[in-house]
């Protein structure tokens, strides 16, 4: 499928977009209380118009269950998939190493860590609802470029994959003795959130940042798609073919660290999901990113979903954690890359 024609192409993407919906609909029906399907669709309709197109057949707490709970859930789990994803697909393009991603290169691990910092010291009080955002960008941003300088500009996949886990731990081991050394008994709990990958407690106040990023790192993946596949030839040709190496490398860094810095500071660390996903994608669609940033976010996001909704369902009334359904499903899939050695973009 490495050649989809333009037609075969839309037709594959429309339906990975039929895919999307049709999960994001299961996952707002599917619970620890049950619900007529109908009765999802007439809420939903009243609350997006602010008045009773249908009449109330129901309890008054159904419309919080799926409003204010289920909905903005699912819809952050869509764009946070589609974010790693994304994130993947440029950390790859970077580094010219199918095995970088965020949460690898301990990305996820950085943006934790400062999400934590912010939890628990305080700080940026300036950013005023959004300091902890920027305290997850911060921490991701470090972490990128520690990984970038440490591996040697990522291009080896072995050194890069153990530079990757060794800022992690560093990283993990920050936000571990931060959390060992605050007096507030409250705080930790909220900061354990962030090391365990989960959705719980996302309301529609969280959506607006990954959304705006999401949409900002989409245009720039759109802006740059030729110069990114000129870039997996090597920074030597890419510069002779005037493609700015430079700037392209850095702005890379920014979103990459930005798409997983907002991500995280919402869903805590989700593992794999830009590794997986863009190596999939790439396999169907191949390495052109004209044709495989849009697939790669489709997939991830319907991948999150997904991961969100077993998360809920698996364990209910209780809620497991999505990260843990992330890396069940990624752990794996890393692994048999390095046991084959099967990380090339392909041609």
């Amino acid at each position: 499928m490495r050649n989809i024609k333009g037609g075969r192409y839309v037709l594959l993407c429309s339906g990975l977009g039929v895919c999307l919906l049709a999960a994001m609909i299961l996952a707002v029906n599917l619970g620890a209380v049950n619900l007529r399907h109908d009765w999802i669709f007439k809420i939903i309709v009243n609350e997006i118009f602010g008045r009773e197109l249908f009449a109330s057949e129901w309890k008054p707490h159904l419309v919080s269950i799926v409003w204010n709970l289920r909905l903005p859930k699912v819809i952050a789990a869509a764009f946070i998939g589609a974010s790693l994803s994304l994130s993947g697909v440029f950390m790859q393009a970077l580094t010219r190493n199918p095995l970088a991603e965020p949460f690898v290169l301990g990305v996820s691990s950085g943006a934790s860590t400062g999400a934590v910092a912010v939890i628990l010291l305080g700080g940026l009080t300036f950013a005023g609802r959004y300091s902890l955002q920027l305290g997850a960008f911060a921490g991701a941003i470090g972490a990128s470029m520690l990984v970038f300088v440490f591996s040697g500009g990522g291009n080896g996949a072995s050194r890069l994959a153990l530079t990757g886990m060794a800022i992690s731990a560093v990283f993990a081991a920050l936000t571990n003795l931060l959390i060992f050394i605050s007096p507030d008994t409250h705080k930790i709990n909220s900061a354990v959130f962030w090391m365990i990958g989960s959705l719980a407690g996302v309301t529609w106040e969280h959506l607006p940042p990954v959304v705006v990023i999401f949409f900002a790192g989409l245009f720039t993946g759109i802006f740059t798609r030729r110069s990114l596949d000129i870039l997996l030839t090597g920074e030597e040709r890419a510069g002779t073919l005037g493609v700015d190496t430079k700037t392209l490398k850095r702005a890379l860094i920014v979103v990459s660290a930005l798409l997983a810095g907002v991500a995280v500071s919402i869903s805590g660390v989700i593992g794999f999901v830009g590794l997986v996903i863009p190596h999939i994608s790439r396999t169907l669609f191949g390495p052109v990113h004209g044709r495989l940033i849009a697939p790669a976010c489709l997939l991830g996001a319907a991948f999150m979903v997904c991961a969100d909704m077993l998360a809920r369902t698996l364990s209910k009334p209780e809620e497991m954690p999505a990260g843990i359904i992330t890396a069940l499903a990624g752990a794996p899939f890393f692994l048999h890359l390095l046991r084959t050695g099967v990380y090339k973009f392909g041609d």
